[in-house]
């Protein structure tokens, strides 16, 4: 298993769309697939938390950017 703290979203997002495609191949043994379904589960909890976490930081920025926070003054 990738250890999935270390990834980027996109290459976590890719690895994600691997599993799922082998798995709908039905080329994978019952003691893989649950492996890989356990690791596809650990990347969707990454993705979230990466999502979760653009978001917020997106929500801050403009709600500094609303209130004039910026550092700069108001034309």
């Amino acid at each position: 298993m990738a250890n999935v703290e270390k990834m980027k979203l996109e290459e976590a997002i890719k690895n994600l769309e691997k599993i799922v495609a082998e798995l709908n191949s039905g080329q994978v043994d019952v003691e893989s697939g649950l492996a890989k379904f356990k690791e596809g589960v650990e990347l969707i909890k990454f993705c979230r938390g990466e999502l979760k976490d653009a978001k917020n930081e997106f929500q801050k920025l403009k709600s500094e950017l609303e209130s004039g926070q910026d550092g700069e003054t108001e034309l």
